[in-house]
C-alpha cells in the first residue's frame, strides 16, 4: 500500500467546508485538480471525475465507485482493478470555526509502483492545490 495525502487547517466551520465538498456542480469554480464530479451519493454507484492531472486545463475521466459517505464528516470513492485505490476527504472540527481537511489516496496492488512513478508527483501537487483552494473558498464565505 502507498498513500498520497494533503492536510490543511481551514478557518471556517466544518459545515461550510462540507457543503463546498458536496456541491459537485461548483467544483469548476474553485477546484484546480478535480474540475468536475458526477455523483448521486448512492453507495456503490459510479463517481465520474474529470481530473486535470497536468494542470493545463485538459481533463481525463476517472470512473470510480462511492465507497462511503458520513454526513458532515467524510466521503470516499475508489476503484478495484487492476489497481485498488481509496480516495477520501475527511473533515475534523478543531472548534466551531476551524476545521482540519485531510485528503488521501491509498493505492493497493502490484502495479502501484508504476502509478506512483508516473502520477505520484502530479497527484500530490493536485491534492495540495485542492486543499489550498478549498481553504480559500471556505474562508471567503
Amino acid at each position: 500500500m502507498q498513500e498520497i495525502n494533503s492536510k490543511i487547517i481551514i478557518n471556517a466551520p466544518k459545515k461550510v467546508v462540507w457543503d463546498i465538498l458536496l456541491d459537485f456542480e461548483k467544483y469548476e469554480e474553485w477546484n484546480p485538480f478535480t474540475r468536475k464530479v458526477a455523483c448521486d451519493l448512492v453507495l456503490g454507484n459510479e463517481v465520474a471525475l474529470q481530473v486535470d492531472m497536468n494542470g493545463n486545463g485538459k481533463t481525463m475521466l476517472s470512473k470510480q465507485k462511492l465507497l462511503w459517505i458520513k454526513e458532515n464528516e467524510s466521503i470516499a470513492w475508489g476503484t478495484g482493478f487492476p489497481i485498488r485505490n481509496e480516495r477520501a476527504q475527511i473533515l475534523t472540527a478543531i472548534n466551531e470555526n476551524k476545521t482540519e481537511y485531510l485528503t488521501y489516496d491509498k493505492f493497493y496492488g502490484v502495479l502501484v509502483p508504476l502509478v506512483i512513478l508516473f502520477f505520484g508527483k502530479k497527484i500530490q501537487k493536485g491534492f495540495d492545490e485542492i486543499a489550498l483552494a478549498l481553504k480559500e473558498r471556505a474562508e471567503s464565505m
